[in-house]
């Protein structure tokens, strides 16, 4: 019986969470649809970069709709399960709410491994790939820019002229450079092909250039000698750095702390520390990885006294009950964040504070309601979650007592 009833417990969590998460990460997708139609406008890219842009930014709201939609799921559940009154037929047959708890728990530890597989390696992968793809068609915009038989004048200091190109390589063929300074010293490249590259850091862009000749004058001549001097050189392979006009930033590869792996935050963790700079904000990075996941622990045992409260929409008010609680799990870990970054608080503090706030909170109700012992608290704590959103069924209630006051 027992294991008939977790199994229950679990397909009643599992269904909802599966739909909710579905729901919210397409939701949250269509934050990117914007990005993805400009890109489509100014670069013209193909099916292949619109999958991977989307698959690589579903880390970045995974990280959050997984554990809000087991929070939601949770809730729904068990109102469920209170307002057809199976909890109350599960006391009666010996099932305490330490009992539900476990295949609640089952499927939060699930959840959190999930989560910390994301936040450790899929959440640095997707921002890593989405920097890679807006890089790339950056590269591509310059090459769709440039025309066959025309001269280009978009870089600073020098003229280009391409006779042929090829647009599904980037590949430029008979190519054509004249470069100049305020000085009055010019260099003209012929060669055979060129394309565009970036640096290894992505600070700075190339031409490359093959099979070529370099024409340079300088008309003060060697140290400043009147006449000029004149050079001309043959090359089989020729990097020309080209200046971008200013508000087009190539510095596209430089990892922030979001696009790190494990590893290597620990590695810059103690490069820094051994500068003797401030570490605060890499700490609480790292261990935020951690920390977010694991407040599907908070969720469950919050959601387990909440989502029994007495209500008519179970599924409407779980929704806005998970709403009210996410909104006081993300104030109070925006607050403690900025008070670590800040160095008011140990790092530490500042990441697992507000898990272990609402995680005291959740034991306290969870155990006052296993124990049939009303919580002014909880009752307070649930008007105020769900007050926050108009129930639809609290209107009609009234204007039925109204109606058959009347007819009495």
């Amino acid at each position: 019986m027992p294991r008939l009833i977790n199994l229950y417990i679990l397909k009643e969590i599992a269904v909802p969470f599966g739909l909710t998460l579905v729901i919210l990460t397409a939701t949250a997708l269509l934050s990117k649809v914007l990005t993805l139609v400009e890109l489509l406008i100014s670069h013209g890219i193909g099916p292949s970069f619109a999958f991977w842009f989307i698959a690589s930014a579903i880390p970045s709201f995974l990280i959050y709709t997984i554990p809000f939609s087991f929070l939601v799921a949770v809730l729904i559940a068990i109102a469920r399960l209170s307002s057809d009154s199976e909890l109350t037929a599960m006391k009666a047959s010996g099932v305490s709410l330490y009992s539900i708890l476990k295949p609640v728990a089952v499927m939060a530890t699930c959840i959190y491994v999930i989560g910390v597989v994301v936040m450790l390696y899929l959440y640095p992968w997707g921002n890593l790939k989405m920097k890679s793809l807006v890089a790339g068609a950056a590269e591509s915009n310059i090459t769709a820019g440039i025309e066959e038989k025309r001269f280009y004048d978009r870089f600073s200091g020098l003229v280009l002229y391409v006779d042929r190109l090829k647009p599904e390589t980037g590949e430029l063929a008979g190519v054509f450079i004249s470069e100049s300074d305020k000085e009055g010293k010019s260099s003209t490249f012929f060669s055979d092909k060129g394309r565009f590259v970036t640096s290894e850091d992505g600070n700075t862009l190339y031409l490359k250039l093959e099979d070529g000749t370099l024409h340079s004058f300088n008309p003060t001549g060697p140290k400043g000698s009147a006449g000029g001097a004149y050079h001309l050189a043959d090359f089989t392979s020729y990097l020309l750095e080209l200046t971008i006009p200013e508000g087009e930033p190539l510095n596209i590869w430089s990892k922030t702390n979001r696009e790190l792996y494990p590893g290597e935050l620990l590695e810059k963790i103690e490069s820094i520390r051994a500068k003797g700079e401030p570490t605060a904000p890499y700490v609480i990075d790292f261990h935020k990885r951690f920390a977010l996941p694991f407040s599907v622990f908070i969720f469950a045992l919050l959601g387990l006294p909440l989502g029994m409260q007495k209500i008519r929409s179970a599924r409407f008010t779980g929704f806005s009950t998970a709403l009210g609680v996410i909104l006081v799990y993300y104030v109070l870990s925006t607050a403690f964040e900025a008070l670590g970054e800040n160095g008011n608080i140990p790092p530490l503090v500042s990441v697992w504070g507000s898990d272990v706030l609402l995680g005291v909170l959740g034991l306290w109700l969870f155990h006052r309601t296993a124990t049939d012992r009303p919580s002014n608290l909880l009752a307070g704590l649930y008007r105020a979650v769900t007050l926050m959103t108009p129930h639809k069924g609290r209107h009609n209630k009234g204007r039925h007592k109204k109606k058959n006051g009347g007819h009495r």
